[in-house]
């Protein structure tokens, strides 16, 4: 049988696929389903929590500073054994996203107390700027860095 092939002078062993025809696939059931899922979704839309006005929505926290937690973990030991490390400050998560925090990282030293000094540097921005100025200031720490 030829079912359109390119050569025509073979047989073609192609199974052509039955025609799909939603009307008789689906049963009445899967369209109460669906009804059901949708509330669903409107229901978690709803849940979701609002932005709040106070104007935190550009990285700042409204002046008031809100809970971090900084500290010096020991990173990646390099090829000639050296140990280094880095500093991390967990920083809130802005309002319109959901709760919880975001790990900002330090680039890797070679000494501690130049990775305790950025940790400082990363808390004093984040008292100063909130989340915005950690970013800004973590870009200047790994231009320093290189």
């Amino acid at each position: 049988p030829f079912h359109g092939c390119v050569r025509k002078t073979e047989p073609c062993f192609q199974v052509q696929m039955p025609i799909f025809e939603p009307s008789r696939s689906r049963s009445r059931s899967a369209g109460r389903g669906r009804g059901r899922r949708s509330r669903s979704r409107d229901e978690r839309k709803r849940k979701s929590p609002e932005p709040k006005a106070d104007g935190s929505a550009d990285g700042s926290n409204g002046g008031e500073v809100a809970e971090i937690t900084t500290k010096v973990v020991e990173g990646i030991v390099t090829r000639s054994g050296a140990q280094t490390f880095l500093s991390e400050i967990y920083v809130p998560r802005l309002p319109p996203l959901r709760p919880g925090t975001i790990c900002v990282r330090g680039p890797l030293r070679f000494e501690k107390e130049i990775a305790e000094s950025d940790r400082s540097r990363l808390a004093k921005a984040h008292e100063e700027g909130g989340y915005k100025k950690v970013q800004e200031v973590r870009n200047v720490l790994r231009e320093e860095a290189k």
